[in-house]
């Protein structure tokens, strides 16, 4: 049988973030990432509306900051993210690949650091970064939307980290008392990472502001109180205001207003945010409480290892309840929720131990590595038709209409499935549309980055697929 206190940190580090950066490989450029490879076209309702006109590429970081003052004006307020995105897209998939694997091993870093309060490289737990990785894989929300794809990872798995490295000094004071940071320059830089922690997403930045306030309490109280957690918590405020209070984010909402949607806080709407939000959420969850709610009834408590663990569980539950009062709750908008459960949970792990039958761990870890290997074959087939779309693209670079064949998923995907690779939702509203009248914008960006005419999806072959109602 295994023996998990054997198994070295670095491996399971090094295994599980080259895994990831496998996928990532194999993952392509995808849906949003070719509207975001342009300078926002606000004069026209962005890049997302139908029949815009020419497009052109980000070549430059002045391009970047052009574009983004327009997309803040007239799209939304997620200035970081999007500058991540348009980087990203600019400088080419490799980079966002390698960089992507390495954030992504930083999050297990983080996670492991706030649950055990060891800010060190030194003498790391495999056995707990094993339970780390398990639960990233299984417990975030719609994987390949959040963590593989270029734009949604940047917006949600990159935002969460940046979330996290904000409340690393917070939670290093939490765990030692005694800490005092020297560098003079600890107040301006909190101040700064504060601005873009809060200038993140929407959900995550006012989660870490509630952290945040509920931590210069106790450190108040404690009388352990200190300038820089005022100056974070102020940079915080003001980057989470610039993210609320973009005009973009008021004209997007005109622009996007769905005629039949439900009316703002009507049965409906709770009841659409349950099933397309919380339950799902409450799904991926689940196995999170366990050790949670073992320790409570059975473990062995200490003072301050329980009030770390009801503040980040309480925090876990308390952003989906906030989502629930918004006009939609897609399950991605609250990936915070389970990374501070997981947090909460390695809390447990680290100061109980929890006798699990070997058979059960050895079961765990096969069912584990052949999802993984599913995974894998799954993107490698999406990988290789995305490889023919390309050599027939560039054969017929010259034609009036190029028409591409869709990315057809292997018969288990379109039947069995998680969200670790692009399944028939994201395939449907990422990829082109076989439309030619009210000409696409997924088309549009598609051609003008390939340096097509016009571009669409073989109607014949899309219409044999499993299909969504539109929108």
């Amino acid at each position: 049988m295994i023996d998990l206190k054997k198994i070295p940190a670095w491996f399971v580090i090094v295994f599980f973030a080259g895994t990831f950066l496998i996928m990532n490989l194999l993952t392509p450029i995808f849906g949003d990432d070719y509207s975001y490879a342009f300078i926002w076209d606000g004069a026209q309702n962005g890049n997302f509306q139908n029949n815009i006109g020419k497009l052109y590429r980000v070549e430059s970081f002045s391009d970047i900051l052009i574009s983004q003052g327009s997309h803040y004006m007239t799209w939304g307020g997620r200035t970081v993210a999007h500058c991540l995105v348009q980087f990203f897209v600019w400088q080419g998939k490799l980079l966002f690949d390698v960089m992507n694997a390495l954030i992504y091993a930083l999050l297990a870093l983080l996670i492991y650091f706030f649950g055990t309060g060891k800010f060190s490289l030194q003498n790391l737990d495999g056995k707990i970064f094993l339970w780390i990785f398990f639960a990233m894989w299984w417990c975030l929300p719609e994987l390949f939307q959040t963590a593989f794809w270029l734009t949604g990872s940047c917006n949600y798995l990159w935002m969460s980290v940046l979330q996290l490295l904000f409340l690393v000094l917070f939670v290093k004071k939490f765990w030692n008392k005694s800490l005092v940071p020297s560098s003079k320059f600890i107040v301006p830089s909190m101040a700064l990472l504060g601005l873009l922690a809060g200038w993140s997403n929407e959900s995550g930045g006012a989660i870490t502001i509630m952290l945040t306030f509920f931590a210069m309490i106790y450190f108040w109280r404690q009388k352990k109180f200190e300038r820089w957690m005022l100056a974070g918590f102020i940079g915080l405020f003001i980057g989470y205001a610039l993210l609320m209070l973009a005009p973009g984010n008021f004209q997007r909402y005109v622009v996007d207003l769905i005629e039949d949607a439900p009316p703002l806080y009507s049965a409906q709407m709770f009841l659409d945010n349950f099933n397309d939000g919380l339950l799902p959420l409450l799904t991926y969850e689940a196995i999170l409480f366990l050790p949670i709610i073992g320790y409570f009834v059975r473990g062995r408590k200490s003072v301050e290892a329980t009030r770390f663990i009801l503040m980040f569980t309480f925090a876990a539950i308390f952003l989906p309840v906030i989502l629930m009062f918004a006009p939609e709750f897609p399950v991605r908008a609250a990936f915070l929720s389970p990374i501070l459960l997981i947090i909460a949970s390695v809390v447990v792990i680290e100061r109980n131990s929890f006798d699990l039958s070997p058979k059960i761990i050895s079961a765990a870890l096969c069912l584990w590595l052949v999802t993984i290997v599913y995974a894998i074959g799954v993107d490698w087939s999406i990988h290789s038709q995305i490889a023919e779309r390309y050599k027939y693209i560039e054969a017929h670079k010259n034609d009036d209409l190029v028409v591409v064949q869709p990315i057809e998923l292997p018969a288990i995907a379109e039947k069995i499935y998680w969200e670790w690779t692009i399944d028939t939702y994201a395939r449907f509203y990422g990829d082109l549309t076989p439309y030619r009248d009210n000409f696409n914008n997924r088309n549009i960006t598609f051609a003008q980055y390939h340096g097509l005419k016009e571009a669409v999806m073989d109607m014949d072959v899309w219409s044999k697929q499993t299909q969504y109602i539109l929108y």
